[in-house]
């Protein structure tokens, strides 16, 4: 595992990786890199690290400047050598690279780029200003140029890891990723997720760089011999790609076509050599981190009784959030437009107006979403005991129309629990209700036209404890929902997978000890973006553990946070790339929610 965040990763259990992160430190359009040759012999370099399976991070410095020359060039500037620079940068992408913002200039007054500090330091830069002020005109500046060289920012790095804590808050309110050392004065060793509720943001996490850099043969077998006295810290590490540059010569085939060759015993191929004959596995930052703090929804309404359902509400391939006001008898629609989770101050959600309200389901209701009439988007469920079964309210885009009366009733006031899903793929959803008490599931299948009787089956496993939580999703990827089991008591999960309609209940454990007691609620979610349902399971401190689906089990992949210790925690794809991301409600009923979100970057 390899997703443990802050601390201990509890109750969780997989194959145990030793994780390795490689940054390429001080890559800007200028100094090193001014001219073509050294930016095809850093393709070189990224090319290699591809070959190798290694994901890799830029430090990128998006505008660089060298007063005494005059120099000033940025990754946004519309000429052939910028145009270059960013294919290049575009082209380390391709090879797995993963670009993040080095501050804006990494300098100030006279110093050059690169070599300079940009924000304060008591001893080392006094000059410039401390305050808060300041760090947000320059991260602002700095991600404004990713945004028009079409480079999406993963992380922020400050230069030389120097800044006032206030300046600190500026970074943290515009990114949710440091990948820093000595942050806020606090030196860290592995990844921590900081759960600091910011006035417009909650929470940040950070990556170190524990081992350092290289600047010497001596610093490099130095950090090989810490590889085994690392005492569990990360192995992580930077390295300026230029000191390769001597090792790449250039040369002309019998066409003439230029060509490079890199010579195997550079301290690039020595280190990655010494790091895999060690046991240690090169991972990127997304898979460490899994989830990154991002944008904070603000002013929802005080009141009593607030709850969340997300669904594919609209057109577009993202999912709304739907804020269900209980005792004030509405729902007003919210949806995430932006496109990433830097920066973070921009408004990040619209609302979309209140789209039903007046109406009263009743206390004992269940609201669910799920695509009934075959339009492609879903529409609102909702299961009342005391209305006598389930009701629908179907979405005629920007508001909900309730149907007036019962669909589909079980027939008798027995205890159930409602589950919504496409039980027999046919891509409309259909309603079930387990009963526990008698160890049967029934189903009702969506005709179209209307619902089929409840066809009802037996299950022993249904039996088996009193102590369960049904999960639907469609974990194997088959397109039909099926429903996960979770014994409370054990942290057993076993699987009824839907077949036709069905429910087969034959398969063994899908995961033994994980996710027990109530104090954890299992999400079903996907994470990472393949096609299967996984399982998210969020503790009421902030802890959120993540068990991914393979088709055929649950592998813990490992714990984030703390992050969100709040109420309602949902997961749904907000952005629109197929994985699913977090969203947490905080406030009270008397001041007011905020819904804050960390979206996933899982592989």
């Amino acid at each position: 595992m390899y997703g443990n965040a802050g601390g201990a990763a509890g109750p969780l259990s997989g194959r145990e990786v030793r994780p390795a992160l490689l940054r390429l430190e001080d890559v800007g359009p200028g100094g090193q890199y001014q001219d073509e040759e050294s930016l095809q012999k850093l393709k070189v370099v990224a090319g290699y690290l591809h070959q190798e399976g290694i994901p890799f991070h830029i430090s990128l410095i998006p505008r660089m400047k060298i007063p005494a020359k005059g120099y000033d060039v940025s990754i946004a500037d519309r000429t052939p050598y910028a145009g270059e620079f960013r294919a290049t940068i575009k082209y380390m992408e391709s090879m797995g690279g993963i670009a993040g913002a080095h501050g804006y200039t990494h300098q100030s007054n006279g110093d050059a780029s690169g070599l300079g500090f940009e924000f304060y330091d008591r001893v080392k830069n006094p000059a410039v200003p401390s305050s808060i002020q300041y760090a947000r005109s320059r991260v602002a500046a700095s991600l404004d140029l990713f945004k028009k060289a079409g480079i999406t920012p993963a992380f922020w790095e400050t230069p030389h890891y120097t800044a006032s804590s206030k300046q600190c808050e500026a970074f943290e309110e515009q990114i949710g990723l440091i990948y820093e050392d000595n942050y806020h004065g606090v030196s860290f060793v592995r990844l921590h997720t900081i759960d600091y509720p910011g006035t417009e943001y909650r929470g940040y996490t950070t990556v170190p760089t524990p081992l350092g850099y290289i600047n010497t043969s001596r610093d490099m077998n130095k950090m090989i011999d810490l590889l085994d006295t690392s005492g569990g810290g990360l192995a992580s590490f930077f390295y300026h790609p230029f000191k390769e540059f001597k090792y790449i010569h250039k040369s002309f085939n019998e066409k003439g076509e230029t060509c490079y060759t890199y010579d195997a015993g550079s301290p690039l191929h020595q280190l990655v050599n010494s790091f895999k004959e060690k046991g240690y596995t090169f991972i990127s930052i997304y898979s460490l981190a899994m989830f990154v703090p991002a944008q904070r929804l603000e002013g929802l309404p005080a009141g009593e009784r607030r709850e969340l359902l997300t669904g594919s509400f609209e057109p577009g391939g993202r999912k709304e959030i739907l804020v269900w006001d209980r005792n004030g008898r509405r729902w007003d629609m919210f949806r995430y437009t932006a496109r990433w989770y830097a920066p973070r101050r921009e408004k990040a959600f619209e609302g979309r107006g209140t789209w039903f309200e007046g109406w009263d389901p009743g206390n004992d209701a269940t609201a669910m979403a799920g695509e009934i009439n075959g339009d492609g988007l879903d529409d609102l469920i909702f299961y009342s005991p005391s209305r006598g079964g389930f009701l629908l309210a179907e979405n005629r885009q920007k508001r909900f129309e309730l149907s007036g009366e019962v669909i589909i009733s079980p027939g008798d006031a027995g205890e159930y629990r409602p589950l919504a899903g496409d039980f027999n793929g046919d891509g409309l959803c259909d309603l079930a209700l387990v009963d526990r008490r008698g160890g049967r599931l029934g189903i009702a299948l969506n005709k179209r036209e209307g619902f089929g009787r409840f066809a009802w089956q037996y299950i022993d496993l249904l039996k088996e404890k009193q102590l369960q939580k049904y999960i639907p999703g469609d974990f194997n990827g088959d397109g039909s929902t099926d429903v996960a089991v979770l014994d409370i008591e054990s942290g057993r999960w076993r699987m009824l997978l839907a077949v036709d309609g069905t429910f087969d209940a034959s398969a063994g454990p899908w995961l033994e000890q994980w996710g027990s007691g109530d104090s954890w609620l299992p999400i079903p979610a996907d994470v990472n973006g393949d096609g299967r349902c996984d399982i998210v399971a969020h503790g009421s401190s902030g802890r959120w553990q993540v068990a991914v689906s393979t088709g055929n089990r649950f592998v813990c992949r490992g714990e984030f946070g703390p992050w969100g210790g709040g109420v309602e925690p949902q997961a749904a794809d907000l952005n629109g790339d197929k994985k699913a991301d977090l969203i947490i409600m905080n406030g009270s009923k008397l001041s007011g929610y905020n819904l804050d979100t960390a979206l996933s970057v899982m592989d």
